[in-house]
């Protein structure tokens, strides 16, 4: 816990500190985020299209802001540097949830009691997100932001970035208290694995990926279209984690696709 505090003390430091030392030649925008979030954990079988993809996929919203390093609503012919038009940072404070089912083979076998311990077992995650990304432009921000180009309308970009994560997953089971001893599919047993379940709110941290775009949408405001890889340092997210199991091999992550308003401040 100390370890992540400190991580966030630094994030929150540097921003200030490039903010400071840049906001005589900086420009700063907000805006709001929504898509959906799809949840890949140890809710499913690996590889399955449902688990990872379609059916683990819940709601997800946001506030970001930006911190440009030049000053392109005001000051667009005075030109800086590579680093300042290509490069920019992102805060974000952001909300996910998902409610988690099993899918794939096992679940779908109608035959065996695994396959009704599984089918039972459900379980819901909430995550709240504070970080910050750095994205890289492959247009000019001065030339997209100062709006002197007028057939430049798209400004795509990539992006890396680390936060740290509040979540607080629960399970329940149709067949009564999962707690209870043959409730839970064998290696979710508390009774068998006291580890391998934990609902319990906790903190960890998370690195991201994403690829996006920019669209003009006025003089002062954009459309943003992102797709987000999200990978946990922790196995934990979705209240399940059985070391023991040689399936259980990586940890929680999920894809978050959304789509925000971006609004100019200066």
């Amino acid at each position: 816990m100390r370890i992540k505090l400190k991580i966030v003390t630094i994030i929150i430091v540097s921003l200030i500190t490039v903010n400071l030392k840049a906001q005589d030649e900086s420009s700063h925008e907000i805006g709001l985020i929504y898509g959906s979030a799809s949840f890949t954990t140890d809710y499913g079988e690996r590889n399955h299209l449902k688990s990872n993809v379609a059916g683990n996929v819940g709601p997800g919203f946001g506030a970001v802001y930006y911190l440009n390093f030049t000053d392109y609503r005001y000051r667009w012919n005075q030109r800086t540097s590579y680093w300042a038009e290509h490069f920019r940072v992102r805060a974000e404070l952001s909300y996910m949830s998902a409610k988690l089912d099993h899918f794939g083979q096992w679940a779908e076998d109608l035959s065996t009691n695994g396959g009704a311990l599984l089918r039972a077992h459900h379980g819901k995650t909430y995550l709240l997100n504070i970080g910050a990304q750095l994205e890289f432009h492959w247009v000019d921000i001065v030339d997209f932001g100062s709006r002197r180009i007028p057939d430049l309308k798209w400004s795509p970009y990539v992006s890396a970035g680390a936060f740290v994560d509040f979540y607080d997953p629960s399970i329940t089971s149709d067949l009564g208290n999962w707690r209870d001893p043959g409730i839970l599919y064998p290696k979710w047993d508390p009774n068998n694995f006291p580890k391998a379940t934990r609902v319990t709110p906790a903190i960890t941290m998370s690195a991201t990926l994403g690829i996006g775009t920019r669209r003009k949408l006025g003089y002062y405001s954009d459309l943003l279209i992102e797709s987000r890889w999200q990978y946990f340092f922790s196995n934990y997210v979705d209240g399940l984690n059985n070391k023991f199991a040689p399936e259980d091999k990586y940890n929680d992550w999920l894809l978050w696709i959304h789509v925000g308003y971006i609004y100019y401040l200066n």
